[in-house]
């Protein structure tokens, strides 16, 4: 059933083709760097139209969509600030890869040692001597300013918010509804990974809107819940400071489906000689936990 709240107000093909000009789009980035507002004098010294007549014409075709104007000038709207922000990431802009580089963490599956990879808009962080392989999308500009050497840490960052952003709820591409399950890891990796990985349990994050699919493991799914924190914290070790791959469940001794129908898994966090173990049902929702 469609919600008589939202509708929609504009057909995508004509939004786009609002977008079009080249002059509508430093409009935009004009008002993306002014400061909350800009007058129609200010914006078009900004983008260097000498014709007010053709200007007024750009700005009229974005304004009321992506444009709003106020008492005293113009500001972006959300929707605007998308466009924007999309640019800058670079996503339609940018390209580059990287063949190699170490990762600080080891493997939490087998200790060895890691390797970041970024190719085709896709980080790949893989360990050298077993199956393991992590992989999600990420645009290039997540990687602006910052040297080679802070590559996989800048991925592990954006990786924890892809993965917050979809644990509230909302796709981090179109923020559409997110359904959230259990899934086993061979569901998630390869064709070729490993008949063991069938008792790894993965979080899947699922949207309906545009068919993202994101996995995470079970033990990066759950370190922000309050008991692994509290347990963490009680021990000196803040996990909001930790990488993404610290506190990795991927091994039969940390993470393991315990039932098929429903499914039922659990998920154990390590400190020196104590546990913390949490048990997981279907839709992601701690159902227990014990020390």
């Amino acid at each position: 059933m469609s919600d008589p709240h939202i509708v929609e107000a504009v057909d995508p093909d004509e939004a786009f083709s609002m977008l079009s000009d080249s002059s509508r789009i430093a409009i935009l980035r004009e008002l993306s760097d002014a400061d909350g507002e800009a007058t129609f004098a200010q914006l078009r010294e900004a983008v260097g139209m000498r014709d007010s007549g053709q200007f007024n014409y750009h700005l009229g075709k974005l304004t009321g969509r992506f444009v709003a104007k106020t008492d005293d000038g113009y500001k972006l709207k959300p929707a605007g600030q998308y466009v924007v922000g999309s640019l800058l990431a670079g996503a339609y802009t940018k390209e580059g890869s990287v063949d190699s580089l170490p990762v600080e963490e080891s493997c939490p599956g087998c200790d060895a040692p890691m390797t970041f990879r970024y190719e085709d808009e896709r980080v790949t962080i893989d360990c050298e001597e077993c199956p393991l392989e992590t992989q999600f999308e990420a645009p290039p500009g997540i990687f602006a300013g910052y040297g080679p050497d802070a590559f996989p840490s800048v991925a592990g960052r954006y990786a924890k918010a892809l993965i917050e952003q979809s644990k509230h709820g909302f796709c981090p591409y179109c923020q559409g509804r997110i359904e959230s399950a259990v899934v086993p890891a061979t569901e998630a990796g390869s064709d070729s990974s490993p008949e063991e990985f069938e008792d790894i349990p993965m979080a899947l994050y699922d949207c309906g809107r545009c068919g993202m699919s994101l996995y995470a493991d079970v033990g990066t799914a759950f370190v922000d819940h309050p008991a692994v924190v509290s347990f963490y914290h009680d021990r000196e070790i803040d996990v909001r400071e930790a990488s993404i791959w610290r506190f990795s469940a991927l091994d039969g001794d940390r993470c393991r489906i315990h039932e098929r129908d429903p499914i039922r898994a659990s998920v154990t966090y390590p400190a020196d000689d104590d546990r913390l173990t949490l048990a997981i049902d279907e839709s992601l929702n701690v159902v227990e936990v014990a020390d």
